[in-house]
């Protein structure tokens, strides 16, 4: 049976091998161990480093692929923590017409913030 090795090579300690021909399996396997040491890094205060770019990624007797991962699943201190925060008068008018998540909008912009900055 054939092995393959599967790694996030921008992230060390991030691969998984398989002993059969499944290659999705491998692949699904490969997200866990992403999500998990991301989820790692990112509890720890570490930096996550940017990705290589897949065009510039060489595989020796195999193939290059994107992996994505929903990191949420794998955080593990999920708790909320409550802020306060003031918004103008229309903006908060609005966002309770459109039935906006106000956590969820912050959430997601702290996170593009980071994104950004790497």
């Amino acid at each position: 049976m054939k092995q393959h090795i599967i790694e996030c090579v921008d992230i060390q300690g991030a691969y998984t091998e398989i002993q059969e021909n499944d290659i999705s399996q491998g692949i699904l396997m490969a997200e866990e161990v992403l999500g998990m040491t991301l989820a790692d890094l990112i509890e720890s205060g570490e930096d996550i480093p940017i990705p290589t770019p897949i065009e510039k990624l060489k595989a020796e007797n195999g193939f290059a692929t994107m992996v994505t991962v929903n990191i949420e699943e794998y955080i593990r201190d999920m708790k909320l923590v409550k802020k306060t925060v003031a918004v103008p008068k229309w903006a908060n008018d609005l966002g309770q017409r459109l039935d906006i998540n106000f956590s969820k909008v912050l959430t997601d912009a702290i996170s593009e913030m980071v994104i950004s900055k790497r």
